[in-house]
């Protein structure tokens, strides 16, 4: 292997490695988000439930996360009443934000204004389960670029090459509309407030894991 061979196959090793740093995928492997700057942010390993992923701000003013919650399919969520369960949890107001689709799925953006606390979230499903990104700011403005490019990074892995032909085509999947189903106000109000600990809930959280550090 000549030198300029290797120079080549290390630098593109390099890049490989940079790339996949820059991205989180979910335990299940569904959904994959590019994480908040590593420098700004710590990466909270086995976060309390319902969230599955969680980065933390190094002055704890921001905290970022994915909350993941089982909805049964045939269950109907009311994206005004997803709104207003966000709005009682911080005892605010939400404002709905444009709705996109990522793979065919649907995908509610909200952000939520408290007396003390912004929440950005975005809400998408898939099979039996709910997932949510939030990004909450706590006593101090929030940094608008640094939470779209956390909360708009959402993407769904597609389907293997091995399995594309056979997997339910996006726009058959039951699952990708949010609100098909089974009408039930409060699961959808649950499901808007769910995980707002992520602004309030955490600081005992933490509190409860320093005093485990010192023992």
């Amino acid at each position: 292997m000549t030198l300029r061979t290797l120079t080549t196959f290390v630098l593109s090793l390099a890049v490989s490695t940079i790339a996949n740093a820059q991205t989180w995928t979910s335990p299940d492997g569904l959904l994959t988000i590019n994480p908040p700057d590593a420098g700004q942010f710590q990466f909270i390993p086995e976060p309390p439930p319902p969230l599955i992923g969680l980065w933390v701000s190094h002055d704890e003013s921001m905290k970022f996360g994915v909350v993941k919650i089982d909805i049964p399919p045939k269950i109907k969520l009311i994206q005004s009443s997803v709104e207003e369960g966000l709005a009682k949890e911080i005892d605010g107001k939400v404002t709905r934000l444009p709705t996109r689709s990522v793979l065919g799925h649907e995908v509610w953006k909200m952000v939520g204004k408290g007396t003390s606390v912004e929440i950005t979230q975005a809400v998408i499903r898939h099979d039996g389960a709910l997932y949510k990104l939030m990004a909450a700011t706590v006593g101090k403005n929030p940094d608008p670029a640094t939470v779209n490019r956390f909360v708009d990074s959402l993407s769904i892995v597609p389907p293997s090459p091995t399995n594309a032909e056979t997997a339910p085509q996006p726009d058959t999947l039951p699952v990708g509309n949010l609100g098909g189903g089974v009408d039930l106000h409060k699961v959808s109000t649950t499901v808007g407030g769910a995980g707002a600990l992520l602004a309030i809930g955490l600081v005992i959280y933490f509190l409860t894991r320093g005093n485990k550090t010192r023992q």
